[in-house]
């Protein structure tokens, strides 16, 4: 079940152990597809706008879950790293605490703020207004499962488990698709059956994943379930990461606003716009997962005081993450009309979605190297300057878009330009870092092995 990523060699733990992640991604992204290309193709364009509208809020939800699970794999690796299995018990039983009070919170905000929040933030327009509340509104009541499953997965990745993960979502995966067809096609329920299926589908992920960890976990025997210094600690370097990636999210609703001012003027770019974004993230999933792959390698080698093993590792993480990054993309490339095709899209909004999405290829190996070494700096715990690169490429995004359109340099090209302007500064910002060696004294664990949340 767990792995020591102290030592062996570099880039082949890495591989290994990033791989089910890769593949855990792809399947997240695979189901979200899936429900996009069931809806556009059996309810119809409109009804596939409306789901994909209502995405930034998807990702704010997600970004705080994913963001606060940060905080639990930085001190679950490092303590892991650092052979102090008396403090593993405790850490988790504290994570799984404070991530299901925070989902619960979340799952009564989403439920009760979707319809103003579609309204009046993201300008989404009347005719998809409400399926948009419909689909928004039923899949915030799984948020409290969507909290437990990141925490729980955080955790498992925090011992080296990275595969556990992967059949957990294998089964969503299948289990969304079949409900999807199901409530859809046969039952009609439209965009409310694709919510509901993706529901059950968290929900069935979070409950298995529960009992897998506690009937796998060698440490579960204690009387202690809450540490209120170590929730601190978890709090103190997740929090960053939520923060970050929640603004990140506003500014993802604010990019998705100006899409839907021209909505009016430009027919089928909602559309386009969100079956564009949707086979971007595919060529994420390998980036994503190395990131995640190499946080907690790092976490695990920053607690063992193995610093050489960390430097060795990010550069060999940089080469393979480049390397696939850069096959995707010439594979995509020639590929975009026909794939955005399969959302139902045809004509115009074919040919803005296949553009956006030509356009991305050509620059995500910028990404690829800047969230590689964000990957270091997560695992480290330099939380902090991580958060600056990250906010500091959203603000380059918007005020561009919105500034160009404003002095009527782009149209609704704004949307999609501006992203690899804002990633080539955020990899100058975590570059620097990484040379100065800034992120090594943030460890959590120091020399000695002595947590600095026991002070």
């Amino acid at each position: 079940m767990k792995k020591d990523m102290t030592t062996g060699t570099e880039w082949k733990t890495l591989l290994l152990f990033s791989l089910p992640l890769m593949a855990g991604n792809l399947l997240q992204q695979l189901y979200n597809i899936v429900d996009g290309i069931i809806v556009g193709n059996f309810v119809g364009e409109a009804a596939f706008a409306s789901v994909a509208t209502g995405q930034p809020l998807v990702f704010l939800y997600l970004a705080l879950a994913i963001g606060m699970s940060v905080g639990v794999n930085i001190v679950v690796s490092q303590f892991f790293g650092a052979g102090k299995n008396d403090k593993l018990s405790v850490s988790i039983d504290t994570a799984l605490i404070l991530l299901g009070v925070l989902g619960i919170l979340l799952t009564i905000f989403g439920v009760t703020m979707s319809e103003p929040l579609l309204r009046y933030l993201l300008n989404v327009h009347e005719e998809i207004l409400h399926d948009a509340v419909v689909y928004m509104s039923i899949y915030s009541v799984g948020l409290f499962f969507t909290f437990m499953y990141n925490c729980i997965a955080a955790i498992l990745r925090g011992f080296g488990d990275s595969k556990a993960t992967l059949y957990f979502l294998l089964v969503a995966t299948i289990l969304s698709t079949i409900l999807t067809l199901l409530f859809v096609p046969v039952f009609g329920w439209g965009v409310m059956g694709a919510a509901v299926s993706t529901v059950l589908a968290q929900a069935t992920c979070a409950i298995v994943s529960f009992v897998y960890l506690r009937k796998k976990f060698p440490y579960q025997k204690t009387d202690k379930h809450w540490d209120s210094a170590i929730a601190k600690t978890m709090a103190k370097l997740g929090a960053p990461i939520a923060v970050q990636m929640g603004v990140l999210s506003i500014g993802n609703a604010a990019m998705w606003r100006l899409v839907n001012n021209f909505e009016i003027t430009v027919p089928g770019v909602v559309a386009a716009y969100g079956a564009a974004v949707r086979l971007d993230m595919i060529i994420l999933v390998p980036i994503m997962g190395f990131q995640s792959g190499l946080a907690s390698f790092v976490g695990q080698n920053m607690g063992a005081g193995r610093l050489d093993r960390v430097k060795r590792g990010l550069h060999a993480t940089v080469i393979m993450s480049l390397v696939i990054t850069v096959l995707m993309s010439i594979v995509l490339y020639p590929l975009a009309e026909h794939i955005v095709g399969l959302f139902g899209l045809t004509d115009g909004s074919l040919q803005i979605g296949a553009t956006m999405v030509r356009f991305m290829t050509l620059f995500f190996w910028i990404f690829s190297v800047y969230i590689t070494i964000n990957g270091l700096l997560q695992g480290a715990g330099d939380t902090f300057i991580l958060s600056i690169s990250t906010l500091s490429a959203l603000i380059i995004r918007v005020a561009m878009g919105y500034l160009s359109v404003s002095f009527g340099i782009l149209g609704h090209e704004a949307a999609w330009i501006p992203i690899p302007i804002g990633w080539a500064l955020a990899l100058v910002i975590s570059g620097i870092r990484y040379l100065t060696g800034g992120w090594k004294k943030k460890a959590i664990v120091g020399k000695n092995h002595i947590a600095k949340a026991e002070n």
